[in-house]
């Protein structure tokens, strides 16, 4: 894949990708990640006359420009949940987990999963009637960010006589006085501009604010329905969506080093479905997003990198 910046201004990115057959994509995009231009001459337009090949090709033209625009612009353009950097961010926030925090958090998966596999005795949530294909547990993962751990936070909070003798994320604000409410308000205005300002790294300062309860999703055809109404309404878009068919968690201690693992093939699905080679660190074999899977199985051109035995990075 080869991208370049043809214009730009207050709303929008201009973009020529030239994707992995040689076709030129002219993309124009708005800062949220919205493609309201795309104009290329290597595949019929209506995507109904295209083959899965063709149509995967212009998606991941799509893609690439997004990302490209994000890693340059730092503009939000990609959708939370298939930005390999918040899912790396999710990745090194649960390993940093004590074995309390990551029951705490993982706890009813690890319990249906050991459920599904015979070895525990009661389910963590019921299988709708509707799922007659092979389920998928699923759960939303949210991320905070701890401004204690970056610079900026550490000397405003001295500026505002914050005391940081623990985590953000355990810091129950209902507890403090409406004054002191106040100076956190402040605190946390300040640090965002002072983050937009000097385009911080966060990513060593996230951790897991919250998780969704479990739900199902099941293949109906060449996509997934969700059994989710009885989640509470979310205020932003996940982080990361995990999506597991029955494994065998073995213990918490495996299952944290699975979910590593796991993680790693999501973030490897991100970069392959942009259609450029994932860092090394990411060139792993394992199932990932659930409809990468799928189209490891029915695009000829992608390598089966869901297939214990496949060697698609050899």
């Amino acid at each position: 894949m080869e991208v370049s910046i043809t214009g730009e201004d207050d709303v929008a990115v201009g973009l020529c990708v030239i994707d992995n057959d040689g076709v030129e994509h002219l993309i124009e995009l708005e800062r949220d990640g919205e493609i309201y231009y795309h104009d290329q001459d290597g595949y019929p337009d209506d995507p109904t006359d295209r083959t899965e090949e063709g149509n995967e090709r212009v998606n991941q033209a799509r893609r690439f420009a997004k990302y490209f625009v994000l890693a340059e612009r730092g503009y939000d353009t990609v959708p939370a949940a298939e930005n390999p950097i918040r899912i790396n961010a999710v990745r090194k926030a649960i390993n940093e987990m004590t074995a309390d925090e990551f029951e705490r958090h993982f706890g009813d998966l690890y319990q249906q999963l050991a459920y599904e596999e015979g070895n525990a005795t009661s389910p963590a949530i019921t299988v709708p009637p509707e799922a007659t294909d092979s389920s998928i547990f699923c759960q939303n993962i949210y991320l905070g960010v701890d401004p204690f751990e970056t610079d900026i936070g550490g000397q405003l909070a001295d500026e505002y006589g914050l005391a940081i003798d623990q985590s953000a994320a355990n810091i129950d604000l209902t507890d403090v006085s409406a004054d002191e409410l106040d100076t956190w308000a402040e605190y946390a205005g300040e640090f965002t501009g002072r983050v937009e300002e000097t385009d911080l790294d966060l990513s060593e300062a996230t951790y897991i604010d919250e998780t969704s309860q479990l739900y199902i999703k099941y293949p109906n055809g060449p996509n997934l329905t969700a059994v989710d109404d009885h989640l509470e309404p979310a205020a932003r878009d996940a982080d990361t969506v995990i999506e597991l068919l029955p494994i065998d968690p073995q213990d918490l201690e495996y299952f944290k080093s699975f979910m590593d693992h796991y993680l790693r093939c999501q973030i490897r699905d991100s970069f392959v479905e942009m259609g450029v080679h994932p860092p090394d660190e990411f060139q792993v074999i394992g199932m990932g997003r659930f409809m990468s899977t799928w189209r490891y199985d029915n695009i000829e051109f992608y390598p089966e990198f869901h297939n214990p035995d496949a060697e698609a990075f050899h």
